[in-house]
């Protein structure tokens, strides 16, 4: 500090402290980049993580696969995912941090024909239905299910003040279509001929007229009118099957009578709610079976049935039990004897019957032949069913109901999903983020006019890279909102809190949370500056990851992803209030199945019509309708599942009703206290295109949400949307605002996220398996390549991302291992740890129902397809053969590939030595003593002496097995063919590490003056390095040259300085020679 620096005033001492012994910050400690799937975390760019507890935090546990359950639900975990062991292994040393890079599917923006990623349904063969649109069997189909309402049926009445004239006729027809005629006469009457008696006087005409009319012979309607004298003038006539199709025409030339046509028979089924939907491959297919829906009589007076009540088939409403259970037939769903399959089901989760319970939920099982056994093969699966819907009285409802109908008579009609061929049966899509809708503010005009489709945008939240589980596990709640109470802003303040997707409001699980936020761009608050608004982009024609955006990241989860300045900025009070609710397909109101498609809303929606469903069952009953049953055309409302949301503040049993999170509410039922997982099923993405929500069919958001619709007092508060616009919300009334509902304690809502989706296909156990691509594949004509690849790119610029190792553990592919070694090559400070194809065949690859089957190759057939690759490089190192681990939190052992396992015997030599040992040999390279990081209990093949000669030769590093010993790495070339010291792990790490260090230490001086003063300098940095490692064995000698000879003046000119280091790299021991003489006893050993 300059001594003017200091203020004289007065007299006195003046010291200041000058600490001049920092010491330079060390260079962090630089790691390997691990390829492969995961739990959870982001995907597709690199991540570092420093410790195996952070690993789990970001990217959750190791996966051995075999996981069963619930596939399609809670995901897909049938194979393991090896680099969660590398992950573990190498971290378990604690040495240094790994970067991790998820993969998740994505296709090429040039692919060509197979090269899509994500799946799709096979077709079977096609018709055409009556809409015109050609279909197939396959595909996805759904039941929507309706409460079970009362149909009503058509009366009339005819009333008579005195006597007809004879030979006047009337004729009734009844709803199915029969008609009699009857005729007065003044003679003797017959049911045969269709006379009624007008001798004497009317109550004798009734009384004939009925007999004819109930008859079950001649002219007799046999039941299906009844017909009732009232009042000594009257007969009522009722059909008995009920419906609009029984509001029939009485034609009549009678004197002394008045009619009254058939009237009031409804078939109107009300509204239904899609329940389930199944997947079907091929030329397989399903069918609803059940009685046609009930009404008074069904029978004649003799109990012969009018119509058979039995049906099955797509497009026919049938009627479950009185428990609740439906019973459905699959065509073709036993691959190994195509025979149809029965399934009675219901909505219980408590119940045995339940639907996961009774179909299959593995997609992987319709993959024939090529992952199981086929006779555990389907050419289906369930996928997402909507159990909230039905616990909430499944009428769609927001709000949801106290009523469930889960256990009670339902009706249920199966219907195809798709319009056009486009539907959810084909997702070939690269992954998508999970989002939020947009956050919406306050109304701030006159309640009477407020339209929540018009609210003020405010935000949006993205997710960060982790496809789909992020809408299946995770919900967003904005919680302590205030307005504004100083002079100086009119800014608000609010939280952003993620939680667990099943919580409940009254034991939030917290996953991370952002208080005191704010909409001004001003302030250190501001949303964007706290949580970040960053993402990555992948340019195609530079193959490398853009970044955009102007905050780091903060949130683990998500980024601001939109926000709407110019709504802030106009009203600068405005603070979050609701959200807008996920995108969906548009509903078909009261739609009635007689009126084919001449209906405008069927041929725009995503449910498929038509009469010449392959799979009907009911003959010319149904042959003209949709909706069918009873023998007629039925009217009903078609919706599509959303999660409900919170009704009351009291739901769930709060104790403070201002803890209640309004808004989405992910409960089982509106009173429980438990978590609803088939929550996870409704926001998934359905179409290959996303979710647009403009394009005919769909809706841009299937609900908005708003605070300004709560209903509230001191003591209670409710949700009712519409209740603002209707002026009876709280913040309707006169002189409250969105402000006294704050001072209420009412500050809180829920909102989900949706749309993501893995870009997998879900019918592999491995989405990226290696058999997966051809032998002719790349990166545009297989999305496991793409994916692969561009994982491998995005890590190829070392400016980017810094690495002293590659490894993709499981990938044998052979142009993607070779390009992990040629991008090591190019970078020229990483080493590349590559898989070799056919050592060992996990079930993921493909079935085999003898496991000696999965030990394919030999050592020799490894050590001369490697020969034939002509791969030569130091920069590449591979072992052989796979090794068995147990899981240490299921105890289940696993095959993995050898990469996995030395990611931990490097990092465990590194540890107990230095980067420059070999990682290889009994103190280093010791598996069953722990090297490995994780258990080593076994090897695929135990190799001889003469196996490891010609594994070693063909510089594949032989890993072994012995009897006293255990398993070891027996071996440390690298995949250089030409013999050199950098032909050995340890010597071409031993380089990487000098080169990379001496590159850090050497822009210390980089920019400074071309002296001798920073030549000097420079050695003075570099040569004590080196001594250090010679001290410490990497090197028996080395020397530094920097001076005129290296640096000459004319490379002063262009601004460089150039220096020569030579070093003598240490060697390991790796054969060990020794002759044992025998002497006579009288020899001198000095001799």
């Amino acid at each position: 500090m300059p001594v003017k620096s200091f203020k004289f005033v007065s007299p006195g001492v003046f010291i200041n402290e000058i600490d001049n012994s920092f010491r330079p910050r060390r260079p962090e400690a630089i790691g390997p980049v691990i390829v492969g799937r995961s739990v959870r975390g982001l995907a597709m760019q690199p991540v570092k993580v420093e410790s195996f507890s952070d690993f789990l935090t970001m990217y959750g546990d190791t996966v051995p696969g075999a996981a069963g359950g619930d596939v399609y639900r809670d995901g897909n975990y049938q194979s393991p995912m090896y680099g969660t062991y590398a992950a573990k292994a190498f971290l378990n040393a604690s040495v240094a941090p790994v970067t991790y890079m998820r993969l998740l599917g994505v296709e090429n923006t040039n692919k060509e024909t197979g090269g899509e990623a994500g799946w799709k349904l096979t077709d079977g063969a096609a018709f055409t239905g009556q809409d015109g649109d050609s279909r197939t069997n396959g595909g996805a189909y759904g039941l929507w299910t309706f409460p079970n309402t009362t149909l009503v049926q058509a009366t009339a009445t005819v009333n008579f003040t005195d006597l007809p004239t004879a030979a006047q006729v009337i004729t009734i027809e009844a709803a199915d279509g029969t008609s009699k005629t009857y005729t007065a006469t003044a003679g003797a009457t017959n049911v045969s001929n269709g006379h009624f008696d007008i001798r004497t006087n009317v109550a004798t005409l009734l009384t004939s007229l009925k007999e004819n009319i109930d008859a079950g012979t001649g002219f007799g309607l046999n039941g299906k009118i009844i017909a009732n004298i009232r009042g000594g003038a009257n007969l009522d006539l009722t059909q008995s099957i009920a419906g609009n199709r029984g509001n029939t025409t009485i034609t009549e030339n009678l004197a002394n009578a008045t009619k009254t046509d058939f009237a009031g028979g409804t078939s109107d089924i009300g509204s239904g709610s899609l329940s389930a939907v199944w997947y079907l491959d091929q030329s397989s297919s399903i069918q609803l079976s059940g009685n046609l829906p009930s009404t008074a009589n069904y029978t004649d007076a003799a109990g012969a049935p009018i119509i058979d009540r039995a049906a099955q088939g797509v497009g026919i409403v049938v009627e479950s039990d009185s428990a609740g259970n439906f019973t459905a037939f699959i065509s073709g769903s036993k691959a190994s004897s195509g025979v149809n399959e029965k399934f009675v089901f219901n909505f219980d989760d408590t119940d045995q019957r339940f639907i996961r319970k009774v179909f299959n939920t593995n997609p992987q099982l319709v993959s024939s032949g090529d992952f199981y056994d086929s006779t555990i093969e389907r050419n289906y699966w369930l996928g997402g069913t909507f159990e909230q819907e039905l616990r909430d009285g499944g009428t769609n409802s927001l709000i949801g109901s106290s009523t469930s109908i889960v256990a009670s008579t339902m009706r249920g009609v199966i219907l195809p999903i798709e319009k056009g061929g486009v539907g959810p049966g084909n997702m070939q899509v690269s992954t998508e983020e999970a989002q939020t809708g947009w956050f919406i503010g306050q109304d701030l005009g006159a309640a009477g006019s407020y339209l929540p489709e018009q609210a003020s945008k405010l935000f949006k939240l993205k997710g960060r890279g982790h496809g789909e589980w992020l809408h299946k596990n995770v919900k967003i709640s904005i919680e302590k909102i205030r307005y504004s109470n100083t002079q100086t802003s009119d800014f608000g303040s609010f939280s952003v809190v993620l939680r667990t997707l099943t919580d409940t409001d009254s034991s939030p699980v917290v996953l991370e949370r952002f208080d005191s936020l704010s909409l001004d761009p001003r302030s250190p608050d501001y949303i964007s500056r706290r949580i970040g608004d960053k993402y990555f982009e992948w340019n195609e024609s530079e193959r490398r990851l853009r970044e955009y955006g102007e905050y780091p990241n903060q949130s683990k989860f998500v980024y601001v992803s939109d926000i709407n300045e110019g709504n802030i900025q106009n009203a600068n009070s405005l603070i979050p209030f609701g959200y807008y609710g996920p995108p969906n397909f548009a509903s078909v109101p009261s739609w009635s199945g007689s009126a084919g498609d001449t209906d405008s809303s069927i041929p725009t929606s995503y449910i498929s019509t038509g009469n010449t469903f392959a799979t009907s069952s009911r003959g010319a009953a149904v042959s003209d309708n949709f909706l069918s049953g009873a023998a007629q055309a039925l009217t009903a409302s078609l919706e599509w599942p959303t999660v409900r949301l919170r009704h009351s503040a009291s739901d769930g049993g709060l104790s403070d009703q201002t803890d209640a999170y309004f808004g989405m509410q992910t409960t089982r039922d509106v009173t429980s206290t438990r978590g609803d997982v088939s929550v996870r099923d409704y926001h998934r993405l359905w179409l290959q295109s996303g979710w647009g929500g403009t394009g005919a069919g769909l809706v841009a958001q299937s609900y908005v949400f708003t605070m300004d619709d709560v209903i509230a007092s001191s003591a209670a508060a409710s949700f009712e949307s519409g209740s603002r616009t209707g002026g009876y919300s709280y913040t309707a009334q006169d002189g409250k605002t969105y402000q006294d509902l704050i001072d209420l304690g009412y500050d809180k809502f829920t909102a989900p996220f949706w749309g993501g989706f893995d870009g997998f296909d879900i019918t592999k156990p491995d989405p990226l398996f290696n058999a997966g691509m051809a032998s002719t594949a790349t990166d545009k004509t297989s999305y496991i390549f793409n994916t692969y690849k561009r994982a491998i790119d995005t890590v190829a610029d070392p400016e980017f991302v810094d690495m002293n190792l590659l490894v993709v553990p499981g990938l044998t592919k052979d142009g993607l291992t070779t390009h992990m070694v040629n991008v090591c090559e190019a970078r020229a400070d990483a080493l590349a740890l590559i898989d070799l194809p056919n050592v060992y065949l996990p079930s993921h690859e493909a079935y085999y129902p003898d496991i000696k089957d999965r030990q394919a190759s030999a050592p020799s057939d490894a050590a001369n397809k490697l020969r034939q690759r002509q791969i030569d490089s130091s920069y590449g190192a591979t072992f052989y053969p796979w090794v068995q681990t147990v899981d240490e939190n299921t105890g289940q052992a696993l095959w993995v590939p050898p990469t996995a396992v030395m990611m931990g015997v490097l990092a465990s030599s590194e540890r107990s030595s230095q980067i420059w040992f070999a990682p290889a040999g009994f103190n280093r390279g010791g598996l069953s003593d722990g090297a490995a990081g994780i258990p080593v209990t076994s090897v695929s093949r135990r190799l001889t002496s003469k196996e490891r000669d010609v594994l070693y030769e063909a510089r594949i590093n032989p890993i072994a097995s012995f009897p006293s010993t255990g398993i070891v790495v027996f071996g440390q070339k690298t995949l250089q063919e030409k013999p050199s010291a950098l032909d050995r792990i340890n010597v071409r790490r031993l380089v990487i590490f000098l080169k990379k260090q001496i590159s850090i230490l050497s822009t210390q001086v980089l920019f400074e003056q071309n002296v001798q003063a920073t030549w000097n300098r420079f050695k003075g940095l570099i040569e004590p390095f080196l001594a250090n490692v010679k001290t410490q064995f990497g090197i028996t000698d080395y020397r530094l040259i920097l001076d005129e000879s290296t640096t000459t003046p004319d490379l002063i000119d262009q601004n460089v300085v150039y220096a020569k280091i030579m070093i003598k790299p240490a060697r390991a021991i790796e054969y060990i020679a020794i002759d044992f003489i025998v002497a006579s006893t009288g020899a001198s050993f000095d001799d």
